[in-house]
């Protein structure tokens, strides 16, 4: 496994399974599960997950993978209850309820009608993969590990299959991707000389070509004492010299810390699109793109978040309208990889839509490549029915079956004003989004000189309305007239109530508690930070997330306890893909208590008093002008227009529903409203970790089976060199023996604040912290997190 021959492995570890012992038995069965993932088998990876968290006592993380494979299978139910109980297993990370809340939503994806019709290219797959098609010189090359005409004697570890090569056929008819191919034979030219070949990108003239190849990197330094093998992919380019193409260029980005591949050229060979797993992403691996100026690529450019996720997006194609089509599992779908287009639109990429059933499936889907302006094309899958794992398919756009007339149900006016929540005074120019629930389209409308509008209002047919104006909060509510109402001249039930957003303005979010000495956060939190989510991506603002706890505990342990609970907080919603430059985490403590609950004075209260201090508010720190620091730009849409939903964010009218007796979808300014703020200054970056320094020189062993050192007495001192990351289970001076007992070699320090604190483990990387916090998570230790030290000192 550790050289990547999963196939190998599979064979090997299914030994073990009958003659090891109990525990041998459970190794092998989590790393034959590991292995069919990482081969992509999901069918074989959702049984070996199945018996792995059957046996019980396993990593948390095995939950999120079953539930993964059940997912790509289909099992929508069943996946969702395991990636609820892989968040309660690991409450910190948010993808598990984000892929629960997918889940959902399936239904809704399911129940659009299909846009496109899918057929198996047979002749172009073979019982091994085939995927990456791209269009050249009147056919097609894709990429393939089948076995080539002349028997190649190495196969692939990884797959157990051949090498990846190129190889090219033709249709039977000029222009026409959904008839027939001839047979595939090997691409020639400077094609099929290393490793692994392909996929590749072309030009429109097909005499500029990108191809994509992957290295193994060993460790010549001998950093690594077990001389581990990466694969890396590398891009390399050519241009074409009469018939023959010039030697190979390596791109400018490649690198053996991490991969570059998956290019995409635009028609013009200008543009180029790739993705990679370098530092500064937004999560497994991004999308990025250069230009080509002055005779060299321009430096990479990440295309942002809203393209980009937590998850991998990943296959980028170039169309020749400007569309850029890509494979995602990171956004709202099916399941698995799903395919997206999007679009620039005044220098900015609009919300990706997802392509839809057919195709999409809750298999992989991805390496889509749409012919010119056809509507038609190729893409590949690992969807069931195929000859073998990845296979490709063609695709053509159809029209939809149109609906059997029926009776025309009464049609009135609406009308509606959007105003100033504060000063109630109009907005014109306002932008009023009108959804019709039923068909999925979205009226656009300005407000006139009166913030007012007007509009048909079909009755009995459900409608949501809702208004945005740059630099407000948005407002909306939902309306179903109904057909017994004889009046032509509707009204809805109330204006649209527009917050102005104000640097130093201080708003607070419903319902973000905490339980007692807790920072996880819990489900009742995600509603509202999900509509702070909607609002940063929807306006270009940076804000301050502030917690606040309750008046019980020192203020030295409620200003650390609301600074985790901020960080939890801000973490959540980085995930959900705001750059953590334009939030910062802020605790307050127990420092601006909303009611009499004050401990000191010995003022009795009940839980829900305590409660209510348990309180997140975010204040707006800079309002910035270039509206593309915000995802959604409401003046670029035109009075009258009518529009797909899926081209807006897919969230965009979330909490509209019964949004009747609410003003606007956050709360209004908090009473610390005006308060003087503790920070005035706005942090690049969201604070991971602002404890007080803590020497080393004060550490201490303590083993499993014997009581805990004082700190002050050390039996042994650790000495760190350099950096080093440790895991923090507790810290106070009253600690219970007995918990600490749970974890081998515990060290215990006395920081200058005169608090010890409780590590455990030393590790050179984050990486290995990482694995061992989840560890020590599963022994009964919710709240270990990360600690790192730089020369004995704590940053």
């Amino acid at each position: 496994m550790d050289l990547f021959n999963y196939a190998k492995a599979v064979t090997l570890l299914q030994k073990e399974l009958d003659h090891g012992d109990s525990q041998t038995k459970r190794d092998a069965t989590n790393l034959i599960a590991e292995c069919y993932r990482k081969m992509n088998d999901v069918q074989s990876a959702k049984a070996w997950y199945g018996r792995v968290v059957e046996s019980g006592g396993t990593n948390a993380i095995n939950y999120y993978y079953y539930a993964q494979a059940m997912l790509s299978c289909g099992e929508y139910e069943k996946a969702k209850k395991v990636f609820l109980k892989y968040d309660s297993l690991a409450p910190q990370d948010p993808k598990g309820k984000i892929y629960a809340g997918y889940c959902d939503s399936v239904p809704i994806w399911n129940g659009i009608p299909a846009n496109y019709e899918v057929k198996d290219a047979q002749a172009l797959n073979s019982k091994q993969s085939d995927f990456g098609p791209v269009f050249y010189e009147d056919g097609v090359v894709f990429a393939t590990d089948r076995i080539p005409p002349k028997k190649e004697a190495k196969t692939y570890g990884w797959t157990g299959n051949s090498y990846i090569r190129l190889f090219y056929s033709k249709p039977a008819y000029p222009d026409d991707y959904y008839s027939e191919f001839s047979t595939p034979e090997l691409a020639k030219g400077l094609f099929n000389k290393d490793y692994h070949d392909g996929p590749a990108s072309f030009n429109e003239t097909n005499d500029k070509v990108f191809i994509n190849r992957t290295y193994i990197y060993k460790d010549k330094a001998k950093k690594d004492p077990d001389r581990k093998k990466t694969h890396l992919l590398k891009l390399f380019s050519s241009e074409k010299k009469g018939n023959g193409w010039k030697s190979l260029k390596p791109f400018f980005l490649n690198n053996n810390q991490y991969s570059v591949g998956h290019p995409a050229l635009t028609p013009d060979g200008n543009t180029l699109y790739f993705v990679s797993d370098m530092n500064g992403g937004s999560g497994g691996t991004d999308i990025y793109e250069s230009n080509f100026e002055d005779g060299k690529w321009s430096p990479p450019v990440n295309l942002g978040s809203t393209i980009n996720t937590f998850g991998n997006e990943m296959f980028p194609f170039a169309a020749d309208n400007g569309d850029l089509y890509f494979a995602s599992d990171g956004l709202p779908g099916f399941g698995g990889l799903d395919l997206f287009v999007t679009r620039k639109v005044d220098g900015k990429w609009i919300q990706p839509q997802n392509l839809g059933l057919n195709i999409n499936t809750s298999y992989d889907d991805f390496a889509l490549a749409m012919y010119k302006e056809t509507n038609s094309g190729l893409l590949s899958s690992n969807r069931t029915g195929g000859a073998g794992s990845d296979d490709i398919y063609s695709f053509r756009r159809t029209t939809p079956q149109q609906p059997k007339k029926v009776a025309e149900p009464p049609i009135a006016y609406v009308s509606g004003c959007v105003k100033d929540k504060t000063t109630l005074e109009p907005l014109p120019g306002s932008t009023v989004f009108i959804l019709n629930e039923e068909t999925n389209e979205v009226l656009v409308l300005k407000t006139n000189s009166t913030g007012c509008f007007r509009t048909k209002a079909i009755k009995g047919k459900p409608f949501i309305v809702k208004a945005s104006k740059t630099s407000y909060i948005d407002d909306c509510l939902s309306y179903n007239f109904p057909v017994e109402n004889k009046d032509t001249s509707l009204t809805l039930s109330r204006d649209l109530l527009l917050d102005k957003l104000e640097v130093n303005k201080t708003f607070k979010l419903d319902n973000i508690y905490y339980d007692f000495d807790k920072s996880f956060i819990r489900p009742d939190a995600e509603p509202p930070l999900n509509k702070l989510v909607s609002l940063m991506k929807e306006q270009p603002i940076s804000v301050e997330l502030g917690s606040h706890t309750d008046c019980r505990g020192s203020f030295p342990y409620n200003d650390r306890l609301s600074q985790r609970r901020a960080e939890a907080a801000v973490m959540y919603i980085i995930m959900q893909g705001i750059s953590s430059s334009r939030i910062v985490a802020k605790g307050y403590g127990k420092h601006r208590l909303t009611n009499r609950c004050d401990c000191s004075k010995g003022v009795p209260c009940t839980e829900e008093e305590h409660q209510l201090n348990r309180r997140t508010e975010f204040k707006v720190t800079a309002i910035n002008e270039d509206k593309n620091n915000g995802g959604f730009n409401p003046d670029r849409f035109k009075d009258g227009e009518r529009l797909d939903a899926r081209l807006l964010p897919f969230d965009f009218f979330n909490n509209c529903k019964d949004n009747e007796k609410k003003s606007s979808a956050v709360n209004v300014p908090s009473p610390n409203a005006t308060e003087n703020p503790l920070y005035t200054e706005v942090k690049a970056k969201a604070q991971k970790d602002l404890s007080q320094s803590v020497k080393m020189s004060e550490v201490n062993y303590a083993s499993k089976s014997s009581s805990l050192p004082r700190a002050n007495a050390p039996s042994q001192t650790f000495q760190t060199v350099g950096v080093t990351y440790t895991v923090q289970i507790a810290a106070g001076n009253a600690i219970r023996q007995d918990y600490l007992r749970n974890a081998d070699h515990v060290m215990s320090c006395k920081g200058t604040d005169g608090i010890t604190r409780y590590y455990v483990g030393k590790f050179t990387t984050k990486d290995e912290a990482v694995q061992y916090r989840e560890q020590l998570r599963s022994k009964g230790y919710a709240d270990a997190f990360l600690a790192k030290f730089d020369d004995n000192h704590r940053p």
